[in-house]
C-alpha cells in the first residue's frame, strides 16, 4: 500500500438520544454514539470497524450495546476459507440458466438469503443533522424469494430427478380440467425382480472382479473434487450470449471520471430500487440523497504497490446486463477486508436473487486481492442481529466470526450463537487479560480549532467554551488508544 499524507478528521457528536429501531420497530428503545467524518484513512476506519463502528454516508455509528433494544453484532467471514453451501451453488445456477436463455428454475430457492435489504434509517441512529434525510445502517437479504407458481398454466414446468437435478421442459397442458380425458388407473407393480442382479454402477463392477481375482487388492476410492465458488462464477462468465445478454460485472472507484459517466444510471436505479422495494417517496431517494448516502464517503483513496489491485478506498461494483445496471454493490475495499456497505438492483431481475448473488461475487473479489494483497482476506457484512430473524442467514456463510463487544476478539459464530440464544447482549471473551492501557491521557489527543492543530491540553488553555474533558474521555474509550493517538478531535464554537 502507498501511504498518503491524508489526516483523519472526525467530529464526535456524544451520544444520540433514543431513536426508534429499524429492526425490532420499538419506539425509543434504540441507542447508539455517532460521529461525523470529514475525511479517514483506510487504515484508520479499517481499525474502526474492528471495534464496532461503521459508516453510513459520512456519518459514523456504534450502537450502545448494553443499553440499545437490538444490540449490533460486527460479523465478518474469511473468505479465504469460505465454504458454499447448496443453496448459493442453485442461486448461480439461477443466473447462469438465465444468461443461457433467459430461463430460470421456478421453483423456490431454498435459502434465507435472497435479496439485501436495509431496515435502519439514518435519521433513526442520528438527530444531529436534519439536512440529511434518508440513509441506511445496514444491509440484509429479504427473505422473500421468487415464489412462481410450479402448477399454473405455465408452458414450462420443472422436473425433478431422484438426483435433484432440475431441468426446463416445454408442456401443452390443457388448463381446463373438465375437458382433460380421464386417467386409466395403473395396477401397482410387483418390484424388482429378485432373480436378477442387481444394479450397480460400472466403476463397482470391475472393483468386483478385481477382488474375486485377488483378495489381497485394496481399492482406492477418492471422495468426488469439490469446485470452488471461482469456478461457479466462471461459468456466469464464460457464457456467450448476444451482447444485449451478456453479465459485465466493473468495479469503478467514486470520485473518477469512471465512475462520473455511470452516476446517472445509478441514482436511476436507486430510486426505482427504493420506490419499489421499500416504498419511498421519490423526493426520499432522489438524487441528492443518493449522492449523500452513497456517493460521498470520508474515505480516502490510496493505490496499491501491485499494478493489478483496484487500489483503496470506496467503490461501487456495477452488474450490466448489456447496456443495463441492474444492480450496484456499494463496498469499501481497506487494507484486510472488503466491507460491505449496501446494495440495490432492479426490481424486474428480483427473481435472479441478486442481493445473494452479488455478496457471493464479492467474496470472490476479497479472494482475488488477496493474491495481490495477503493482508487482505475477510469479507465484512456488516452487523448480525441476532433477535432478527432475517439477520439469520448471515450464520449460514461460513465460517463467520462476531467481534466481542468488551475485548474486541473474534470468535466462531457457532460458539456466539447459544449465548445469544440466552442473552442479546453477550461477551464473547470471557477472559481477564486486559490489552489497553491508559498511557495515553486525553490531554494528547491532537484537537482541531479554529483552524490549528493543537493537544487537547493546550485547547483548554484558550478555548472559549466548557472542557469537555467527559466527552473527550468517552471518545478516546469508544475508539481505543490506537485510534485516540491518530484521529484529530475537531471542536467547534
Amino acid at each position: 500500500m502507498q501511504h498518503n499524507n491524508a489526516k483523519s478528521i472526525i467530529f464526535y457528536n456524544g451520544s444520540t438520544e433514543k431513536s426508534s429501531c429499524g429492526y425490532c420497530k420499538k419506539d425509543n428503545s434504540s441507542y447508539s454514539n455517532g460521529m461525523w467524518a470529514s475525511s479517514l484513512t483506510v487504515e484508520a476506519y479499517q481499525d474502526m470497524i474492528d471495534r464496532g463502528w461503521r459508516r453510513a454516508g459520512k456519518y459514523c455509528y456504534k450502537s450502545i450495546m448494553d443499553k440499545t433494544c437490538c444490540p449490533l453484532n460486527t460479523i465478518r467471514c474469511e473468505a479465504l476459507n469460505f465454504e458454499i453451501s447448496k443453496s448459493q451453488k442453485k442461486i448461480i445456477k439461477r443466473v447462469t440458466a438465465f444468461l443461457k436463455n433467459e430461463e430460470y428454475e421456478k421453483n423456490p430457492i431454498n435459502t434465507e438469503q435472497a435479496e439485501r435489504e436495509p431496515l435502519m434509517k439514518y435519521e433513526d441512529i442520528q438527530n444531529h443533522d436534519d439536512k440529511m434525510k434518508i440513509t441506511n445502517s445496514d444491509y440484509l437479504f429479504d427473505e422473500e424469494q421468487s415464489t412462481s407458481d410450479i402448477g399454473s398454466c405455465d408452458s414450462t414446468s420443472v422436473i425433478t430427478n431422484k438426483e435433484d437435478s432440475k431441468m426446463v421442459v416445454p408442456l401443452n397442458l390443457n388448463c381446463n380440467v373438465e375437458t382433460q380425458k380421464e386417467t386409466k388407473k395403473v395396477k401397482p407393480g410387483k418390484g424388482a425382480d429378485p432373480n436378477l442382479p442387481s444394479s450397480k454402477k460400472k466403476k463397482f463392477l470391475r472393483i468386483q472382479k478385481k477382488l474375486a481375482k485377488d483378495p489381497n487388492f485394496v481399492p482406492k476410492i477418492s471422495p468426488p473434487q469439490q469446485k470452488c465458488i471461482e469456478e461457479f462464477i466462471a461459468e456466469n462468465d464464460s457464457i456467450s450470449t448476444d451482447g444485449d445478454k451478456k453479465l459485465r460485472v466493473s468495479l469503478v472507484k467514486t470520485g473518477t471520471e469512471a465512475f462520473s459517466r455511470t452516476f446517472t444510471a445509478g441514482a436511476t436505479l436507486f430510486a426505482k430500487y427504493q420506490i419499489t422495494v421499500h416504498n419511498d417517496t421519490p423526493d426520499g431517494c432522489n438524487m441528492e440523497q443518493y449522492l449523500s448516502f452513497l456517493v460521498d464517503s470520508p474515505l480516502k483513496a490510496e493505490k496499491s504497490n501491485h499494478p493489478d489491485h483496484p487500489g483503496y478506498g470506496s467503490f461501487h461494483q456495477q452488474y450490466w446486463l448489456g447496456d443495463k445496471l441492474i444492480a450496484v454493490g456499494v463496498i469499501d475495499i481497506l487494507p484486510k477486508c472488503v466491507s460491505s456497505v449496501y446494495l440495490f438492483y432492479d426490481p424486474d431481475y428480483h427473481h435472479l436473487v441478486l442481493g445473494t448473488y452479488s455478496s457471493l461475487r464479492e467474496i470472490c473479489l476479497v479472494r482475488q486481492l488477496h493474491n495481490m494483497s495477503p493482508a487482505l482476506k475477510y469479507y465484512y457484512m456488516g452487523y448480525y442481529i441476532h433477535s432478527c430473524p432475517k439477520m439469520r442467514y448471515k450464520a449460514k456463510i461460513r465460517p463467520s466470526y462476531l467481534l466481542c463487544p468488551l475485548k474486541y476478539t473474534w470468535h466462531a459464530i457457532e460458539k456466539c450463537i447459544p449465548k445469544l440464544d440466552n442473552k442479546m447482549f453477550s461477551i464473547f471473551n470471557e477472559s481477564d487479560d486486559t490489552q489497553e492501557d491508559d498511557i495515553f491521557t486525553i490531554d494528547n489527543i491532537l484537537v482541531l480549532y479554529r483552524g490549528s492543530l493543537m493537544p487537547y491540553s493546550a485547547y483548554k488553555t484558550i478555548g472559549r467554551m466548557k472542557h469537555q474533558d467527559e466527552q473527550v474521555k468517552e471518545f478516546k474509550m469508544l475508539v481505543g488508544p490506537k485510534l485516540a493517538r491518530q484521529l484529530i478531535y475537531c471542536i467547534m464554537d
